[in-house]
């Protein structure tokens, strides 16, 4: 199944678009806010209180908030209780994460933690170490990889948090409540508003350490500078770049030793759709969100997206980073057009998409 990351990402942003009925106003300060949660579109639920660094604000006082935890809350002006201006808050510690972890979920919880990581489990303290050592050999080929094409990426700001459920029930009852319907279709997802990895003890790890690798690569690039969370980030290159960083490999008893190997399950799915694919296809994977989004057309655009990526930085490396770096000075909230899209590629590659589809399709016929 392709990863289901980016839908929470769409829902997410349409949810945040109530925002901007009227112009947005992008800056950083810190301020201290108290308000309820929406029930039935009427502040009377839970109160909050978030010490946060203001991303966005909307002419009429609805805000987008960081907290010091590295959650990004939504807050509607008619939520807001209290708010006083002040220091934009130091990040929090592990120990403080750990704390606010333990308040926040259910009983029976314990945490793992190792240099970068935090892990909230139910017990299973065996699988918690074995989903955190494949997270930290992640995060040490990660900054090693980006390193070795000079790009530079800052350390994570924010403690980086998974919560490991005991089992499939348990994962359906915590993901049912923050996304919904989707959970039944998913093993791990990465959530952009919380910032949290969220997974369960599956019965073979082997066999899903790519999902896990694909979602966990999610929260480090949006946690490390490469992308920016509530951006405009393409579909496909969000996708593409985690399923670089996904290739299972099978000779290793891990199921995974590094980063950018052919991943055969996406190298399949490019060949079936290279047999009928239409010409203006890159076009239509740059210009919008919509074929990822469709279960008739997810499938293509998930190897498309892949193949698109391993041939741009097989061939054209330096052209991908100059996209990247682009990217990632998109503003939350800021809505790019599909030429505006298109453009970017365009500029950041040195040749029309015309132009680039033919390479594209021309490297790919000979990659096994």
């Amino acid at each position: 199944m392709p990863s289901q990351s980016q839908k929470f990402e769409v829902l997410a942003l349409a949810f945040l678009l109530l925002l901007a009925p009227s112009v947005l106003v992008q800056r950083a300060a810190g301020d201290e806010f108290v308000f309820r949660d929406l029930v039935d579109g009427e502040p009377s639920g839970k109160k909050h209180r978030v010490d946060g660094e203001v991303v966005v604000e909307a002419v009429d006082g609805g805000v987008l908030v960081c907290g010091d935890d590295g959650r990004i809350w939504t807050i509607q002006p008619e939520q807001i209780v209290h708010r006083e201006a002040g220091p934009p808050p130091q990040p929090i510690t592990q120990d403080e994460i750990e704390e606010r972890m333990l308040a926040d979920l259910p009983a029976g919880f314990t945490a793992f933690r190792t240099a970068h990581y935090v892990i909230m489990h139910q017990g299973n303290t065996e699988y918690a170490r074995d989903v955190a050592m494949l997270f930290e050999s992640l995060y040490r080929a990660f900054f090693a990889y980006w390193k070795n094409q000079h790009v530079k990426i800052e350390p994570p700001k924010y403690p980086l948090v998974a919560v490991v459920l005991h089992d499939r029930e348990a994962f359906l009852k915590h993901a049912g409540a923050e996304i919904g319907d989707t959970a039944a279709n998913v093993i791990g997802y990465y959530h952009l508003a919380s910032n949290q990895m969220t997974t369960y003890r599956v019965g073979n790890m082997e066999r899903n350490i790519a999902t896990i690798i694909h979602e966990a690569t999610h929260q480090l690039a949006y946690n490390c500078g490469l992308q920016t969370r509530f951006a405009d980030n393409p579909m496909w290159a969000s996708e593409g770049l985690a399923m670089f960083f996904e290739s299972p490999d099978l000779s290793n008893p891990r199921g995974w030793r590094g980063i950018g190997r052919v991943n055969p399950v996406n190298l399949r799915r490019w060949r079936i759709y290279q047999a009928s694919r239409p010409a203006d296809s890159l076009v239509t994977m740059f210009a919008d969100d919509s074929r990822f989004r469709s279960a008739a057309t997810a499938e293509d655009a998930y190897g498309e997206s892949w193949a698109f990526t391993y041939f741009a930085i097989r061939t054209m490396k330096q052209e991908y980073i100059d996209y990247l770096q682009q990217l990632r000075q998109c503003k939350a909230l800021q809505e790019l057009t599909g030429r505006e899209r298109i453009e970017m590629i365009e500029s950041a590659f040195g040749m029309s998409v015309e132009e680039l589809d033919k390479e594209f399709v021309n490297y790919m016929r000979r990659v096994r």
